[in-house]
C-alpha cells in the first residue's frame, strides 16, 4: 500500500482556504448583527454556528474544486484523444 504524502505547501493552502471560509462566516455574522440591530454578545454566542457554516462553506468550495478538476481532466482527455485520432487518420 502506498503512503500518501501531503506537502507543507498543500497544508498551508488548505488552512488559508479554511481561514477564509471562517472569515466569510464571521463577517456575515457581524453584518447580520448590525442589520438586525441585535446585541453584540451574539458574536461570541454564535461561534458554534459560524464554525458549522465554515465547514459547510469549505465542503461546498471543495466540491467545486473537485468538479472543475474533473471537467478539466475530461476536456484534456477528450482533446488529447481527438488529436491522437486525427494523427491516426492522416
Amino acid at each position: 500500500m502506498k503512503d500518501i504524502l501531503i506537502t507543507g505547501v498543500r497544508i498551508k493552502k488548505e488552512l488559508i482556504t479554511l481561514s477564509v471560509c471562517f472569515l466569510i462566516g464571521f463577517v456575515a455574522n457581524i453584518g447580520a448583527i448590525i442589520f438586525y440591530q441585535t446585541v453584540y454578545t451574539e458574536v461570541i454566542t454564535s461561534l458554534g454556528y459560524i464554525l458549522i457554516f465554515t465547514f459547510v462553506l469549505y465542503f461546498i468550495w471543495s466540491l467545486l474544486r473537485i468538479l472543475t478538476w474533473f471537467i478539466g481532466r475530461c476536456l484534456h482527455a477528450g482533446a488529447s484523444a481527438l488529436s491522437r485520432h486525427d494523427e491516426w487518420h492522416d
